[in-house]
């Protein structure tokens, strides 16, 4: 039975198909059929090289980034302007306020940004400003360049494999097709005079 139907094909199943496939007399199908499962179990086994190397690149790339992101930006004391004001349907307690904060150039700048709930107009509070002065968000950590790296792979992982599996399951499909239409061909051409033969009388 082909695993076009997306089930996972058992050892006894994969062992028939291999023992089929490479019979004298096997069929054209068949060898098609088993050189495809060669081949996905293949491409499946590189499939995890190429999602560790897409880590690496994107673990290089976003933590010369984070680097980057740490030597540009700084951190400045600001004063609310306003109380903070805490943000409508979100599902935790999150504010925002006005807030004003001098850059290293003796600049003033003013922006509404988040702020601890609860925090009053003449509080401080630190913010992370860009090398022009304006606010900005902060800089991506340790944990965020792994979080990032991590998913990457992983989803390199999965689109890989789930690519296979479907490439795989599509050509057991049309080779199954092929035996139904073939099937259905001999019987055409046997049937009647199977039935003919095999008729009471």
């Amino acid at each position: 039975m082909s695993t076009a139907g997306g089930t996972a094909p058992r050892p006894g199943r994969v062992r028939d198909r291999v023992r089929i496939g490479l019979a004298p007399g096997a069929r054209t199908g068949d060898r098609v059929e088993l050189l495809s499962w060669v081949g996905s179990v293949l491409l499946a086994v590189s499939v995890l090289p190429l999602a560790l190397a897409v880590a690496s690149v994107v673990a290089t790339d976003v933590g010369a980034r984070a680097a980057q992101q740490a030597a540009d930006q700084q951190q400045v004391p600001a004063v609310l302007l306003e109380d903070a004001e805490v943000l409508a349907g979100t599902s935790t307690l999150r504010a925002t306020a006005p807030v004003s904060w001098t850059s290293p150039d003796g600049v003033g700048h003013e922006d509404t940004v988040p702020v601890p709930v609860g925090r009053h107009a003449g509080d401080s509070v630190p913010v992370w400003i860009d090398p022009a002065g304006e606010h900005t968000s902060p800089p991506m950590d340790r944990g965020d360049v792994v979080v990032v790296t991590v998913t990457a792979g992983f989803l390199t992982l999965l689109v890989g494999l789930a690519a296979v599996v479907v490439v795989h399951a599509s050509v057991c499909a049309l080779l199954e097709r092929g035996r139904q239409r073939a099937w259905t061909q001999e019987w055409a051409e046997v049937g009647p005079l199977w039935t003919a033969r095999y008729r009471p009388r």
